[in-house]
């Protein structure tokens, strides 16, 4: 399980690539111009009403990997970076996120820059579980909102798994807009200056949709899941003498990549992505597409 957690933890490859979509679809036809969109979009095959993503991986050391998600239908989407600092505790594994999150709802000229917390996977050596712990927000310069979110670790003794506290704000003015309490993978609740106790999220109930890949032997040589195929063979297969010599061969690919990029003075070159000032991103975004859109 150890070695699992380390192979998921430490396997990447400057320059790969994962797409997925998520098919939302509601039955209706596509309009000309929502076809356009989706065809210069991230993912060219997802149908007119799909939520779609891409991550790529734009350096190697640090370990930093761009992704972009947008729902064209909706007109929101979402552009970030992310890189990880780990470290071993014995019986866990820590995961430090440094990154930034950017939630655009377009309709509404609203941008909503979120940081993330970390996780954590618990007892490596007997049932391993995930969990999230630490201090994040959500705030939005327009509106003036601003939320303090934590997720909880649960306690040695006693205590809950999985436990979210947050307090909303209006920053401008300091009124307290909602506290929100309960469990992220369960019943999360709003509690309102008035007094009032409502749902604020129950995710027991939501409807499950399955992200739609292509399959592997249709995909590009620099897509996650062709770059790492014999590796994720050998390790269902509980291989690991296998797993570790096909991470070396991508390894050593990788390296023979860089040693000719530096005979021949070139530099690596990101695909999807362009490092604007510190933060990486998507070079085709969803209202850079939208037919009349003067904001760029």
């Amino acid at each position: 399980v150890v070695e699992v957690l380390l192979f998921a933890l430490f396997c990447y490859v400057t320059g790969e690539v994962f797409r997925c979509y998520w098919d939302m679809s509601q039955r209706r036809p596509m309009m000309e111009e929502e076809s356009q969109l989706i065809k210069r979009g991230p993912v060219p095959w997802a149908g007119h009403d799909s939520l779609t993503f891409i991550a790529e991986q734009v350096s190697h050391h640090p370990p930093i990997s761009g992704f972009y998600a947008e729902y064209p239908s909706k007109l929101i989407s979402v552009s970030g970076h992310n890189w990880t600092q780990s470290k071993y505790f014995g019986l866990s594994i820590g995961v430090h996120n440094v990154g930034i999150i950017r939630l655009n709802l377009h309709e509404f000229d609203e941008e909503y820059t979120c940081t993330l917390p970390k996780a954590y996977g618990r007892s490596i050596l007997t049932v391993p579980w995930i969990e999230i712990g630490g201090k994040c927000y959500m705030e939005c310069s327009k509106t003036g909102y601003l939320a303090n979110i934590e997720f909880h670790c649960k306690p040695f003794y006693g205590g809950k798994k999985h436990r979210v506290t947050a307090e909303i704000t209006h920053q401008p003015t300091g009124r307290l807009v909602m506290k929100i309490d309960g469990e992220w993978n369960g019943v999360i609740f709003a509690d309102y200056p008035d007094g009032n106790r409502e749902i604020f999220l129950d995710t027991l109930n939501l409807q499950t949709v399955m992200k739609k890949i292509k399959k592997v032997d249709a995909m590009e040589k620099h897509e996650s899941r062709y770059v790492w195929k014999d590796l994720t063979t050998a390790l269902r297969a509980e291989d690991l003498e296998r797993a570790t010599d096909a991470k070396h061969a991508v390894e050593e690919q990788q390296r023979a990549g860089v040693r000719e990029r530096n005979e021949k003075g070139e530099v690596f070159r990101t695909r999807y992505f362009d490092l604007i000032g510190e933060e990486w991103k998507y070079k085709h975004p969803l209202m850079s597409r939208v037919p009349g859109n003067t904001n760029k």
